[in-house]
């Protein structure tokens, strides 16, 4: 796991032994843990470093929770700990305290620094010879050469003693000159008290100042005041530090140089005021007298440039109670006076632009768009090539229009092609907020997939991340929207979660309540740009929308369409847009007739229901126009006995086998006439028809049939001997019985069936008939010592079948042997001629004797039997089926 170079700092602070435990939280070891840290940031030295990181902070006892005891998003948590809330400002410049307080001496000496005992001057004599001579001031203010005597330096500049020193030697010391430098800076005490992490006394450099200082005793405390850090020299206040200015300004002015005995006093935080929101410094500031609300902006950086300067909230305390106060920053020489416990509050501007439109859906280049007046579609759609994807459904387009209160909207529909073609009916005009929705042709992914597989090679991978991100955008406006304003209301009041989540999956469900005549289909189904994800806001919003006559601006389309379902009722909405808008009619749409269900509601109050017929060759045709209204029903109707195409595969030993269309109503025996009946080599009794819905019908039994084994498990069914049925041959029974794959076989003689002119099977889609080969053998399967396949005989009974296959084993039924005959039919002989010498069973080709296993030591012995049954029989149907 890869960790934030924030997380490791931290880590890297943290004692060995912690480290170490975070090392075995994440799964690594400590040598990986470092070689991160090392990466993410150039070591330094331990020993060229003055500052360490502060100890001894107060912790929860939360915080104070072993780190081996921390899962790893706990850890995780903790090393990333939210760092939002507001902070004091200036206080992290002292994250460090220094690790000793030596006083600095490689520092550069100012030209007007006061010379004072203590300091050495390393002097450089050259001329007709050469020497280096370092002298210290002496208590007395003195320092001594050789040749020149005592000279009097303290009191004096650096330059003023440099100068001294060059002239003295110059006059004295014929054919020499010197050169002057600092050798050693004197060390002062000063005493740093007050809010200082560690009060006390410091010997620093002779040239430290203020900050220096406030840096030697560790920063200060948490409830230090970084405004009015005073310097007292002798029982007088000499200078006063703002470091507010030194970190905002750079203003270093009263950043004074400390002088022996200064008293460095930092006094407790004075009154503080809150920074939040659309600011570049958010942050906790401290006031100084007479401060306005403009100095405090400035000392935060300054509003960003999303910030809503006409509307800044300040909350305050006055008299006891919480106020709200508004100023607004556009108005010339506003001065607003701030006060101690106040919060400034900076908004951001509306997210959503003014004077613009969305261009939504399958475009090249969705987003929002500059409106300009007299703008229409065209101008937002200038052509198909270069503004429409190859999948954009050129017949259906809406425009959304938003109210001015922006909580209702209009929907108007346009025929996208006409409207690039300049059709002034459908190039509307549009106005400021409008979104202009174009959609996909296609609902499902797979299919929108293989229409744009070769244009999306040329296209990049950010511009279809803009597509999508311009959808998000455009069904987030419309969610979060309602739900804040609270027009979700029934959800609401009834306490039901109002995440996104939920939101979309009601919404799906509303544009798909209705005419959804294939199989129910999940959210992955549909197409970025389909009806069904484009139209879920606007058929939200319109569904809160309806009067106080409970008209609802929606209408359903169902029956004989492309995309039936649930329509915004747009502007000036018929039959024939509606129509348009669920993708046009199907092949198998009746024109002659169609029907509207309106609902009406009488002077009573209640709701009655009205039948309005219409042709619809009439309605497409434009000979006549059926106005919609809110809440109705258009049924596009089915052509009488229209159907789609039925199939019926013929299989095996046909003269011409394969699959085969038929009309509804068409027979088994018609088929195979028009197949050109069987070969010579068609084993007509071992013939297998299966059928659909009963396989489907047999999954179901068998589904039902292991829910009943499972009840039965574990209701601790038992043995009547008394013993425990054991419980990993029942789980394997009810596994292999879960497994097994239905057939739907239909049990016909098909040799009777084809000589009989009454008794026909009349087929269905999907139906299937495979005739095998001739065979001459006969199978057992079951509780046989070996169960196998043998040559038929003549005249070979059960008990001699059975005495081939080594004898029936201990748990075989001997009672309840039963053969399955070619032709799928079971026959149970009579016990009495089982194993009699005269009437026996008769054996035929291609028939299974089956040998169950004996369950009557279980209760519910039919239930056992039945199962047992089922799995023998759907075996032998397989079995015979292998060779398809």
């Amino acid at each position: 796991m890869e960790l934030s170079a924030e997380q490791i700092e931290k880590i890297k602070r943290m004692p060995r032994a912690q480290q170490e435990a975070i090392a075995r939280q994440f799964g690594m070891s400590l040598s990986e843990l470092e070689a991160q840290a090392s990466a993410a940031k150039p070591s330094i030295s331990s020993s060229s470093s003055t500052m360490q990181p502060r100890n001894g902070t107060t912790q929860t006892e939360e915080e104070l929770r072993p780190l081996d005891e921390l899962s790893p998003s706990e850890l995780e948590k903790r090393l990333a700990e939210d760092d939002s809330a507001l902070q004091p400002y200036g206080y992290e410049i002292f994250s460090g305290e220094p690790t000793s307080f030596n006083a600095l001496t490689n520092t550069p000496v100012p030209a007007n620094y006061i010379l004072g005992p203590g300091d050495a001057l390393r002097i450089q004599l050259y001329g007709k010879s050469n020497s280096t001579i370092t002298a210290t001031i002496d208590n007395e203010g003195m320092i001594t050469l050789d040749s020149l005597g005592p000279m009097s330096l303290a009191g004096l500049s650096y330059d003023e003693a440099k100068e001294l020193i060059r002239s003295t030697v110059k006059e004295r010391m014929i054919g020499m000159e010197a050169a002057v430098s600092m050798s050693e800076l004197r060390s002062i005490q000063i005493f740093v008290v007050g809010e200082a992490y560690k009060p006390g006394a410091y010997t620093v450099s002779s040239l430290s100042t203020v900050s220096q200082a406030l840096f030697a005793a560790g920063g200060v405390s948490e409830i230090a005041s970084l405004r009015a850090i005073q310097v007292k020299r002798g029982g007088d206040t000499v200078a006063t530090f703002d470091l507010y200015k030194l970190l905002t300004q750079g203003d270093a002015q009263n950043d004074v140089r400390l002088q022996s005995g200064d008293v460095v006093f930092i006094p407790t935080r004075g009154e503080t005021v809150s920074v939040d929101g659309e600011i570049l410094r958010p942050a906790i500031y401290e006031l100084k007298d007479n401060e306005t609300l403009r100095d405090v902006l400035g000392y935060a950086g300054g509003l960003l440039p999303t910030a809503y300067k006409q509307s800044v909230q300040i909350e305050r305390i006055r008299n006891g109670v919480r106020r709200i106060e508004t100023v607004d920053l556009t108005k010339p020489g506003i001065t607003y006076d701030l006060h101690g416990g106040d919060s400034v509050a900076i908004a951001a501007v509306a997210e959503q632009p003014i004077d613009s439109v969305m261009l939504i859906g399958a475009a090249v280049r969705p987003g929002t768009y500059e409106w300009r007046e007299g703008m229409r579609v065209k101008d937002l759609i200038p052509s198909y090539q270069s503004a429409l994807l190859p999948i954009t459904d050129l017949t259906f387009g809406l425009l959304v229009r938003t109210s001015d209160d922006r909580r209702r909207i209009k929907v108007h529909q346009f025929d996208v092609a006409q409207a690039i073609n300049g059709v002034d009916s459908e190039n509307l005009v549009l106005q400021p907020r409008d979104q202009v929705v174009v959609f996909s042709r296609y609902e499902s992914v797979e299919a929108e997939k293989n229409q744009l597989a070769s244009w999306l090679k040329t296209e990049s991978e950010k511009a279809r991340e803009e597509r999508q991100r311009v959808v998000e955008i455009y069904r987030k406006q419309y969610l979060d929207r309602l739900i804040g304003e609270g027009i979700y209301s029934q959800e609401i009041e009834s306490g039901e979660p109002e995440a996104s989540a939920q939101l979309d999956r009601q919404l799906g469900s509303l544009f798909a309540l209705e005419g959804r005549d294939e199989e129910d289909r999940d959210e992955d189904y549909y197409s970025q740009f389909s009806r069904y994800h484009l139209l879920q806001p606007v058929l939200y919003q319109l569904r809160n929308q309806f009067s106080a006559t409970g008209t609802l601006p929606l209408v359903y389309i169902n029956g004989e369409v492309r995309f039936p379902g649930i329509y915004p009722l747009t502007e000036n909405a018929d039959a024939q847009s509606l129509i348009t808008a669920a993708g046009g009619l199907r092949e198998s749409a009746y024109l002659a007739r169609a029907e509207i269900t309106r609902t009406r509601i009488n002077s009573s109050g209640e709701a009655t229901s009205d039948y309005v017929p219409f042709s619809v060759r009439e309605v497409l045709n434009g000979e006549i126009s059926i106005a919609l209204k809110g809440r109705d029903r258009v049924q596009i109707l089915p052509i009488p006995q229209w159907q789609n195409t039925l199939e019926v595969a013929l299989e095996g030993e046909v003269r011409f086998p394969g699959t085969y269309t038929i009309r509804r109503g068409e027979t088994l025996s018609s088929l195979i006439a028009r197949a050109g009946g069987f070969t010579d080599f068609a084993f007509l009794r071992g013939s297998v028809f299966t059928r659909e819905d009963l396989r489907e019908a047999e999954r179901r039994r068998l589904g039902e049939l292991a829910q009943q084994l499972r009840r039965d498990i574990a209701s601790n069914t038992i043995t009547d001997s008394g013993n425990t049925v054991a419980y990993g041959e029942m789980n394997q029974l009810l596994s292999d019985l879960t497994n097994v794959e239905a057939v739907g076989r239909l049990i016909i003689d098909l040799e009777t069936l084809l000589a009989s002119n009454g008794n026909q099977i009349q087929l269905k889609d999907g139906d299937r008939l495979y005739v095998p080969t001739v065979q001459n053998t006969v199978s057992i399967i079951g509780e046989v010592q070996l169960a196998s396949s043998y040559q038929h005989q003549a005249g070979i009974s059960l008990e001699q079948y059975i005495e081939r296959a080594g004898g029936l084993r201990q748990k075989a039924d001997d009672e309840r042997i039963y053969v399955v005959k070619a032709n799928g039919s079971v026959m149970v002989p009579e016990r009495r001629s089982w194993f009699s010498s005269g009437d026996f069973a008769q054996i035929e080709p291609g028939d299974t004797i089956v040998v169950p296993m004996d369950t009557q030591y279980m209760n519910n012995i039919e239930l056992w039997s039945t199962a047992t049954q089922i799995m023998y029989q759907v075996g032998v149907a397989l079995a015979a089926l292998s060779g398809l």
